[in-house]
């Protein structure tokens, strides 16, 4: 008699080989079909792209700055994804680190990530904050505009 472990193993694999060459099957059919006249006939505009200045990034955090004034904000943290791409440029992704952008109302933006990355982001920051000991808040030793930032 088979075991419930084992029947649950044959039916996981089971499916993934059905649902697998279901997909095979959809992707070669859809491939062969032709496309709409008016997506065949747009033409590419890549060559009118251009890639976003230092100055226009500068622009968006000045922008926000008066935002933030206007609605009595302190400050933006702006961690990985769309957001921290959007005002400095720099894609980060995540994972069990942290790399965040610390964007103030007023005075020069920072990053915040462990000193040991920081040679990865030196060339995109003008200033990370450094951790010593990413596990002990004490253990921090902050950089001059952090520190001059949280005087303010």
């Amino acid at each position: 008699m088979i075991s419930r472990r084992r029947f649950v193993q044959l039916g996981t694999v089971a499916g993934a080989v059905v649902g697998a060459n279901s997909l095979a099957r959809a992707d070669a059919a859809d491939s062969h079909l032709p496309l709409p006249p008016s997506v065949a006939s747009l033409k590419s505009m890549k060559e009118q792209a251009k890639p976003i200045t230092v100055e226009e990034r500068h622009e968006r955090q000045q922008k926000a700055r008066h935002l933030m004034e206007a609605n009595h904000i302190d400050a933006l943290l702006l961690m990985e994804g769309t957001s921290l791409n959007y005002f400095s440029g720099i894609r980060w992704w995540g994972g069990e680190r942290l790399f965040a952008m610390v964007l103030p109302a007023r005075g020069a933006a920072f990053y915040v990530c462990p000193a040991f990355e920081e040679g990865a982001h030196v060339s995109r920051s003008p200033a990370p904050w450094k951790v010593s000991n990413p596990t002990s808040a004490l253990g921090r030793k902050m950089t001059t505009p952090m520190r001059d930032w949280l005087k303010a």
